[in-house]
């Protein structure tokens, strides 16, 4: 992690809690005595299963233990320990039999072991000791927390907190008694869909993309850093998809390693046969904590109350920022003159033929390769986004009101490079050779939103389609508004689907029935309908979506082939596309069908020919 300008090294103000209801029979009045130390032990530990209670705030950490001999052969008290980190730490216990006393290790935790030759005196019915860290951050010896023997400084660190322990542990219990209902809002604002929706902008996918790079894996927007982890796997290692806050806590103690003092709140999201993580945790993530860079992260607790109400606000404010500044990129490709058509795209290195057993690396080149790796991944983590996007809209549908805001409209990233693209897929096309057009269809999979000037602009209508019984298409393409002048044309695709040709004038049917240009047919038992906006939609008997299929250009036709096998879709952007039904969503396509693109041809008024893609 980088390290955060002035600014950003501000500590992010608290979420206001006061509205979160507190349990004040809890310790009243805050006395540091026994019976207040019972009841916070009670709250912590309220059964024989649990042990041990940990937290923190701040810079401030504790440990609740209840008297018991761990694996390790260490004794602990009913007590508590308190460290302010690197200057302060307190023990405070409760009287202890002999024979709980004899063991060699008194009391041992994470963060500090203390041994104990001598039996404390007691004070208020507690054992209580403390010890101060010097200035190179080494802590001194154990010593009696009592007036005569303390420091005032001692004295009044533990007071103060010995008051933000007993704050923790009631607002812990101001939830459980009121049935937890920060929790439910923090489920309800943290859903697996809104995390990977925020993780799969282009900003986590393009600018800062790479986990383990400090320069790469996040940024500090404001005064929280953030970053997020994509899903991989290298060799037999495999990590998911991750979403990480930061903020300064503090300063570093001496001896911390630079920029040591950063908190942190982790959500995962978990694999579906990932072990349920517990009822703190929203269905589907899991959270983590660590109170700084250098500790190991621990899973979030119900009793974190104050953690829970401060993720939640960054989450939801940062959410919105940064939808906010991705609209703002989104408008600023919407409204930048795209590169005109002779944008220079890489040479073909070679021309056909090739043999057979040649990889695509040494048909096309080191640039070409270059250009369709950017090209793939980015449109693949767009398509991802889309996908992520719709289904985030359908829950909305279905339980409208868990405040997400609205992401905005979607612009496809690919814009700065469609011109480049549309080049080089003119120059494949010129060849005429089908394994060099099959080729460039798997290294660069059409994007309809990166194109949708070009159609916009200049596309020629296509439809109706209508399958022949010898498995040809016949697809009419009309002209734009600029060239009403010009007659309809009727084209042919041959029935492997690669080919297209004029069909002869002879062949051209003789009228076309308003009824020939239909948006919906039958496939696979399920209704297929278009709409305006280039979305093909899978319908069940009841009307639900089942899935959707993003063409380009408002749906004028479609027609499913004499065999089931193949859908054929005509659209207002000029586009001629044939689907076939694959065994899983293309994950380079913007759908969720199960339906693969074999071929589209495209009628753009700056072009004489069809361009097959």
């Amino acid at each position: 992690m980088p390290a955060p300008s002035a600014v950003a090294a501000r500590s992010p103000s608290d979420m206001d809690d006061t509205d979160l209801p507190r349990d004040d029979t809890l310790c009243p009045g805050e006395a540091m005595h026994d019976q207040h130390l019972r009841q916070l032990l009670r709250v912590a530990l309220p059964d024989s299963s649990r042990r041990k209670a940990a937290g923190w705030f701040g810079q401030t950490d504790f440990l609740c233990t209840r008297r018991h001999v761990d694996e390790d052969q260490d004794a602990y008290h009913d007590g508590l320990f308190i460290t302010l980190w690197k200057r302060w730490d307190f023990w405070l216990a409760l009287p202890d039999d002999a024979a709980a006393s004899t063991h060699g290790n008194l009391l041992s935790q994470t963060w500090a072991r203390l041994r104990q030759p001598t039996r404390p005196t007691l004070t208020n019915g507690l054992l209580r000791q403390y010890r101060a860290y010097d200035s190179t951050g080494r802590a001194g010896p154990w010593q009696p927390l009592e007036a005569g023997h303390a420091s005032p400084e001692a004295l009044q660190a533990c007071a103060q907190a010995w008051r933000g322990v007993i704050d923790y542990w009631r607002l812990a219990e101001g939830q459980r008694r009121a049935g937890r209902p920060l929790r439910a809002r923090l489920h309800a604002a943290l859903t697996p869909e809104r995390v990977q929706a925020l993780t799969l902008l282009p900003v986590f996918t393009g600018r800062y993309n790479d986990w383990w790079d400090p320069e790469r894996n996040g940024w500090w927007q404001g005064d929280v850093w953030i970053g997020a982890r994509q899903p991989g796997q290298q060799g037999t290692r495999h990590w998911g998809r991750a979403l990480k806050l930061s903020w300064r806590n503090g300063s570093e103690g001496p001896g911390d390693e630079e920029d040591d003092a950063h908190a942190c709140y982790q959500i995962d999201l978990i694999e579906d046969d990932a072990p349920l993580a517990g009822t703190a945790h929203p269905p589907g993530l899991h959270l983590s904590y660590a109170q700084r860079q250098s500790d190991t992260r621990r899973p979030l607790t119900n009793d974190a109350v104050e953690h829970m109400a401060r993720l939640l606000r960054l989450f939801t404010h940062l959410e919105q920022q940064l939808y906010s500044a991705h609209a703002q990129e989104q408008q600023a490709l919407q409204t930048t003159t795209p590169p005109g058509d002779d944008a220079g795209a890489p040479a073909l290195p070679r021309t056909p033929p090739f043999a057979p057993d040649e990889v695509d690396a040494a048909v096309f080149g080191a640039s070409i390769m270059a250009l369709s790796h950017e090209w793939q991944s980015t449109g693949r983590a767009h398509a991802t986004l889309v996908r992520t996007q719709w289904a985030h809209q359908t829950a909305e549908i279905a339980q409208p009101g868990d405040g997400a805001p609205t992401p905005p409209p979607l612009v496809d990233p690919r814009s700065a490079q469609a011109a480049t693209v549309l080049q080089l897929a003119r120059a494949v096309h010129a060849q005429a050779n089908p394994d060099l057009s099959a080729r460039f269809h798997r290294r660069f999979a059409f994007a309809p939103g990166a194109f949708s000037h070009h159609a916009a602009r200049g596309g020629q209508a296509v439809g109706p389609v209508l399958w022949q019984a010898d498995g040809r298409l016949l697809a009419r393409v009309a002209p734009t508004a600029q060239a009403q002048a010009r007659a309809p044309v009727w084209w042919q695709v041959s029935s492997d689907g690669l080919h297209i040709s004029p069909l002869p004038a002879e062949q051209t049917p003789v009228a076309v029935a308003p009824e020939a240009l239909v948006t919906s047919a039958t496939a696979h038992g399920l209704t297929v309908r278009g709409d305006a906006h280039g979305d093909l939609l899978g319908l069940a008997e009841d009307g639900r979506a089942l899935w959707r299929h993003h063409i380009g250009g408002a749906i004028c036709s479609i027609a499913t082939a004499p065999d089931g096998l193949a859908l054929a879709v005509g659209t207002a952007g000029g586009y001629l596309v044939l689907l076939h039904k694959g065994s899983g969503t293309d994950p380079y396509l913007i759908s969720n069908s199960r339906y693969a693109e074999a071929r589209r041809f495209i009628f753009w008024d700056d072009a004489p020919t069809p361009l097959a893609w």
